[in-house]
């Protein structure tokens, strides 16, 4: 709107200065600015008398003063003039209406306690550079261990030899054996019972209940009862309208651009450099060996053979024991 305004005062200032440069050639073409001495010198008629256009001197010598004439040309200089002009737009009114919120009872109160919370803070160490790292190559130590190896176990001279041999062993049962047996017996138990004994026989007869005939009967009457009517009230129902947000499109949206920059790394001089230098290492390889075996293998059978045991068994012994006899000595009293 701003540039149709502007485009409408630019081109009527145009049309007015050329308006002006045409009434300046006019007038010029016109005489009107310049009007110069038309007089022409004619002959001295009667004693030198000067003929001009704007009167001459009819004899003798008179001075002529010439009537000088002022023309005014008002030129109109077109000058920028503001025009306001009325440009209908919209407004945007926000209208205040109640939005109802669901909040449950009873409502909840989250309150924030403050719980101590360990933080670990990185504390730079200081390493001395160089540094010597030491690495452990485990390698193989040979020990002398003579194959085959004698083993001395001790063993008393001479040794008993333990060996159990059965032998039956006589339990006396005394004969005949008695095996106890439980048996059930039945055993009949009689009650006396009176003779002779009563029997209760139930034996339906009428029994004669008066009654009043007719009888009054209770008959409930309708009684008047209030029913609530329900009245109809209006009822709030949301409804969704749209809501237009001004947003410049485009719009500016600021892209982080990584910018490439020179970081220095400190390298300590003169620095260790660890060179992997190849160790060697003797590996047992299994050699088969020719172990010289007897064809055929002489077998070694055990015979078994009869042992003799001896079993202790009582035996009498006839041994002296010592019984004191004990000594009487009489007392005679006189």
């Amino acid at each position: 709107m701003r540039a149709l305004i502007l485009l409408g005062t630019v081109c009527l200032f145009f049309s007015l200065s050329s308006a002006a440069t045409k009434n300046e050639k006019k007038q010029e073409k016109r005489g009107i600015y310049g009007l110069g001495d038309h007089g022409f010198s004619g002959g001295d008629f009667q004693g030198g008398a000067e003929l001009g256009y704007g009167g001459g001197d009819y004899g003798g010598h008179h001075q002529h003063h010439e009537e000088v004439k002022t023309v005014v040309v008002e030129k109109k200089v077109p000058v920028p003039v503001t025009v306001e002009k009325h440009v209908p737009y919209t407004v945007e009114k926000k209208v205040p209406y109640e939005v109802k919120v669901p909040v449950p009872q009873p409502y909840i109160v989250e309150k924030k306690v403050p719980v101590p919370v360990k933080e670990y803070i990185k504390v730079p160490v200081p390493f001395p550079q160089p540094y010597e790292v030491i690495k452990k190559i485990p390698y193989e130590v040979k020990v002398p261990v003579p194959r085959p190896y004698e083993v001395k176990i001790p063993v008393p001279q001479p040794y008993t030899v333990e060996k159990k041999v059965p032998y039956p062993v006589k339990v006396h049962v005394p004969e005949p054996y008695i095996v106890e047996k439980r048996v059930p017996i039945h055993i009949e138990e009689k009650i006396p019972v009176p003779q002779p004994y009563i029997v209760e026989k139930k034996v339906p007869y009428e029994v004669k209940v008066p009654v009043d005939r007719p009888y009054p009967v209770h008959v409930p009457k309708p009684y008047p009862v209030t029913v609530e009517k329900h009245i109809p009230y209006p009822v709030e129902k949301p409804v969704p309208y749209e809501v237009k947000i001004p947003i410049d499109k485009p719009y500016p949206v600021e892209v982080p651009k990584p910018v490439p920059y020179h970081v220095k790394v400190p390298v300590p001089q003169p620095y260790e450099v660890e060179k992997k230098v190849p160790v060697e290492i003797e590996k047992p390889v299994p050699v088969p060996v020719h172990v010289p075996v007897e064809r055929p293998v002489p077998i070694v059978k055990e015979v078994p053979y009869a042992v003799e045991k001896e079993i202790p068994y009582p035996v009498k012994v006839p041994v002296h024991v010592p019984v004191k006899i004990p000594e009487h000595h009489h007392h005679h009293h006189y």
